[in-house]
């Protein structure tokens, strides 16, 4: 064990290494890469930013090569005091009718605008802010939106001094949430602005933060994901290894660590292609085909037969046998795991990652949007590398302390071994949940209660009685009968058994449907329904069958008594991308979404109200917020 822990550490320790290499490698890497392109210059050659001292503001120019232009609306005051600092004068552009925004507004060969201070500040008081913008070539090409910091300092004489001339320096960084243009009666000014979401903060920091702040950040999202359903699922898993082996507590944090570095290292990968190709490529999507889920959900159904003590499982006696040759070199005591056990918990990691987990919580979606907007592969491995290790932590003490607490032997030992088993099954139907028929899965989660019941007391009957699975036989048994209930009389919720029956009357019930207007999964229906509803403002809301989320958004928020009047004006409409087609990829794309769910506010003129997007998992006072900024923004079109 000794010498594995070693090796583990030295794994750790390249990897480690490599990192920080890679710290200033990416950076590099990429400046390199596009000043050896012949074709086009490099960001800060093409747009020159320069930054002085005018009487009471500061007035920022901007040389634009030729060849080259700047959006209008992707210019920013953001940062430390973003919010005190203020553009004034700011030309017209020139209208173009742009690749990948519509039609802007854009500015050649030079740009300037004054920047003052916003309301009543105290003399002295020293503004640090970063000025935001984005360009692109004539010939193609989209530069990722940039950042570079500036100073004000208040004074009574001129209001306003720059501590230097400024020009856009190599700390500049990308801004992944490239908004689209705003209409000027649309939603802009500070009191009418909602609250960032979670994922446009977690892209802020990723922009203006350090690469070791931008660490720690990541790895404390790792912590905070570890108590959502993108882990929970896991823990049965990881419980399972640990029972299954009977490990000590060294060898259960052994086992529980090759799991997380197995499933660290799968999300590394996932960010590596985020980097190289963007939305277009999303693995986990793609996984989550009924076909796929159902094979899984069967693997699943075995592991529980063998925690049950059914079978037991074994790899063919020829791969057995070479493996454990090796692992016999490499290990001389015999307690120890042998090769082909770590290499069936790396396995399981990867696979739970892609298949068991495939989350798009806000944190994360905001992450990979980051990732895919600045192209660089390194920082993306990186970046979900260290989120995937918090994610872990949980894992690992599950690992450890669960084999140190676990009874050693005795009927004890199996129950435990059997409420694993159970919990593996709980993961196949969590996985069937996904695309099954609610009222189904209610009953399926009925049977699951009602047979732990049945197993406590028979266990209480047949061996001996005690208090604790009399218990956990009464707890059970009260959910599987619920559950039953809730089954029978229509209930297509698990958390609420009882829906249908608390209902005052059928026509309540029925109100209580979400009023979708239509379904639409292409780039070609999303124009159409932007035509036949021109006129009233659209929610686009991102969904998948296999996205448990998207299900507790519906029953919780959507259906909510206090957001159902919304939608007597306000059109939903579902975008499903549950078979994750080609034309569905291509849609996503078109709105810079990684995946479900999402939500997209378009207002009655057809243009993306771009800061009211949600991406993740929202609550309901977020949901509540820009519906109420929509359907205000829609009666002063009017």
């Amino acid at each position: 064990m000794t010498h594995f822990l070693r090796s583990i550490s030295i794994f750790l320790w390249l990897i480690s290494a490599s990192f920080a290499n890679a710290f200033d490698f990416g950076s590099s890497f990429g400046a390199n890469s596009r000043s050896n392109n012949p074709e086009f210059l490099p960001v800060e050659q093409a747009f020159v930013l320069s930054v002085n001292k005018r009487g009471e503001h500061l007035i920022a120019t901007w040389d634009i090569q030729d060849g080259y232009y700047l959006y209008k609306h992707q210019l920013k005051l953001k940062g430390r005091d973003g919010n005190k600092l203020t553009f004034s004068n700011i030309p017209s552009g020139t209208p173009k009718t742009d690749p990948y925004f519509g039609d802007v507004e854009v500015y050649h060969n030079s740009l300037s605008v004054d920047i003052s201070p916003v309301g009543d500040l105290e003399n002295g008081t020293e503004l640090e802010a970063l000025i935001g913008f984005q360009g692109c070539a004539e010939r193609g090409l989209c530069y990722p939106p940039q950042s570079s910091p500036i100073y004000f300092t208040v004074t009574q004489s001129d209001s306003g001094v720059s501590k230097a001339p400024l020009s856009i320096n190599n700390e500049s960084t990308n801004d992944a949430k490239a908004e689209k243009p705003i209409e000027q009666n649309s939603l802009q000014t500070k009191a009418s602005t909602p609250e960032p979401s979670i994922a446009a903060n977690v892209i802020d920091h990723l922009t203006n933060d350090s690469w070791m702040a931008s660490l720690a950040i990541m790895f404390g999202l790792g912590l905070l994901l570890s108590l959502t359903p993108c882990v929970l699922p896991m823990i049965p898993i990881v419980s399972a290894i640990v029972v299954g082996t009977k490990s000590s507590a060294l060898k259960g944090l052994a086992l529980s660590a090759v799991y997380v570095i197995s499933m660290a290292l799968t999300y590394a990968a996932i960010g590596a292609l985020a980097g190289l190709f963007g939305t277009q490529l999303n693995l986990q999507a793609t996984l989550q085909s009924p076909f796929i889920i159902s094979i899984s959900a069967f693997l699943f159904l075995l592991l529980s037969l063998a925690m049950f003590g059914v079978y037991e499982i074994r790899l063919p006696a020829f791969i057995t046998d070479r493996l454990q040759s090796y692992s016999t070199k490499l290990e001389s005591n015999s307690q120890r795991a042998s090769l082909s056990q770590y290499a069936a918990v790396a396995l399981s990691g990867v696979i739970a990652t892609l298949i068991v987990s495939p989350c798009v919580s806000a944190p994360l979606a905001g992450v990979v949007l980051y990732i895919s907007s600045s192209g660089d592969s390194v920082y993306g491995a990186v970046m979900l590398f260290t989120m995937a290790l918090g994610m872990g932590v949980p894992l690992l003490l599950v690992g450890f302390f669960g084999a140190s607490i676990l009874p050693k032997n005795g009927d004890w030992l199996n129950d435990i071994k059997s409420i694993m088993g159970f919990g593996l099954l709980g993961v196949a139907i969590w996985l069937l949940s996904r695309y099954l028929d609610g009222q189904l899965s209610v009953l399926l989660w009925a049977i699951f209660f009602l047979m732990l019941t049945s197993y406590f007391i028979h266990r209480s009957v047949s061996i001996q009685s005690h208090p604790i699975r009399w218990f956990c036989a009464l707890i059970s048994g009260v959910m599987g009968i619920s559950l039953a209930i809730g089954a029978l009389s229509g209930a297509r919720n698990p958390i609420e058994p009882f829906e249908t029956l608390t209902s005052s009357s059928t026509a309540i019930t029925e109100s209580r449907d979400v009023p979708y207007a239509v379904t639409i999964g292409s780039l070609t229906e999303l124009q159409k329904i932007k035509m036949d509803y021109q006129g009233s403002p659209i929610v686009l809301d991102l969904y998948a069958d296999w996205c448990i989320s998207c299900k507790v958004i519906e029953e919780e928020i959507f259906k909510s008594t206090d957001v159902m009047p919304y939608w007597s004006h306000i059109k939903i409409v579902r975008v499903d991308v549950t078979d994750n087609t080609q034309d569905n990829k291509q849609l996503m794309q078109h709105l810079n979404l990684f995946g479900p769910p999402s939500l997209i506010f378009i207002n009655r003129k057809g243009q993306e109200e771009a800061q009211l997007k949600i991406i993740g998992e929202p609550t309901k006072t977020e949901v509540i917020q820009r519906l109420q900024l929509l359907s205000t923004t829609q009666q002063s079109l009017q």
